[in-house]
């Protein structure tokens, strides 16, 4: 049976889970409170290298991430800080994932915006959806509840398997703040009928394609070249956006110092008022999608989520 995309669905989190994630975040809340966002963000860096420098395992594992985007073998000096930042970037995208509730909204609208946001509203006045491509670089799940702030209602594609903290910290918002646009949920294991229904209602949806591996070959898929290699990146939502007449943007999340982030939005990336469905354009509209990943994933080698 499909996932209604109002569900939020927290089954997965235990009450152990639901008790140990409000103790660290009324902790990390109160370190806030008392030495400002930009004293937790020097303690979330400080955290971050300790991880680095006991987490053995972990380094090797981002290390490979990181040589993949860059394509080259990491040395010395160079190879030890992108890991390191790494590791602290993820600490401080942690962090204040797990507060964001717990800040006002002024702080909020402070600390996330929203580029070329022209493009969504001129998306809208259209009437048939927007569709945001997204990629595994970059906390997006941030930047589901940063549009909240700014007004915009997201529905986003996820795995039905997501972590427990997640499904926490989007039950605390949504307790918190019931008079703002809530993000929405489709599960990827739904049927199409979900993501027909949200462009129709001319809802924004958005979703990651950039795939490590097609693991049902039923799945639509195209192959594109990125990060020096031949890769399949799924098309099965972009393919039902341009049936649906939807704007096709492409968007990343940049995160800066003491705990900002810029949601950029580029595109449009097909004529949505006279655009036909064919193989060649699914080709060029992927690789431009896999090109525009490669140069971010290079430039921001800290925000890489998966390889």
């Amino acid at each position: 049976m499909a996932q209604s995309p109002d569900s939020t669905d927290n089954s997965a989190v235990t009450l152990w889970e639901r008790v140990s994630f409000s103790v660290v975040r009324c902790f990390l809340g109160l370190h806030a409170r008392l030495w400002g966002m930009h004293g937790l963000y020097v303690s979330c860096r400080v955290f971050g290298t300790l991880e680095y420098l006991v987490n053995h395992k972990r380094r090797r594992r981002v290390r490979r991430m990181v040589e993949l985007v860059l394509n080259r073998k990491l040395h010395g000096t160079e190879r030890r800080r992108l890991i390191r930042e790494h590791f602290m970037r993820q600490r401080c995208d942690k962090t204040f994932y797990m507060i964001f509730d717990l800040l006002p909204k002024d702080c909020l609208r402070e600390h996330f915006k929203v580029v070329n946001e022209h493009l969504l509203a001129e998306g809208l006045k259209r009437g048939k959806g927007v569709y945001i491509m997204l990629c595994h670089h970059g906390q997006f799940h941030i930047a589901g509840l940063g549009l909240s702030v700014q007004g915009h209602s997201v529905t986003a594609v996820r795995a039905p398997n997501e972590g427990g903290v997640r499904r926490f910290v989007q039950d605390m918002w949504k307790n918190k703040h019931p008079d703002l646009p809530q993000p929405k949920f489709i599960f990827s294991t739904d049927f199409a009928r979900s993501i027909y229904r949200t462009f129709k209602e001319n809802g924004i949806l958005g979703s990651s394609l950039d795939v490590s591996a097609v693991k049902d070959q039923r799945m639509s898929a195209v192959p594109v070249q990125v990060f020096g290699r031949r890769r399949e990146f799924l098309t099965g939502t972009l393919q039902i956006a341009i049936r649906c007449g939807a704007v096709v943007l492409q968007a990343f999340i940049v995160a800066e110092d003491d705990f900002h982030y810029r949601f950029e939005l580029l595109g449009p990336l097909t004529d949505a008022d006279n655009c036909e469905e064919t193989p060649e354009l699914l080709t060029s509209v992927m690789q431009g999608y896999a090109d525009r990943i490669n140069e971010f994933a290079a430039g921001h080698p800290d925000h890489i989520t998966r390889g």
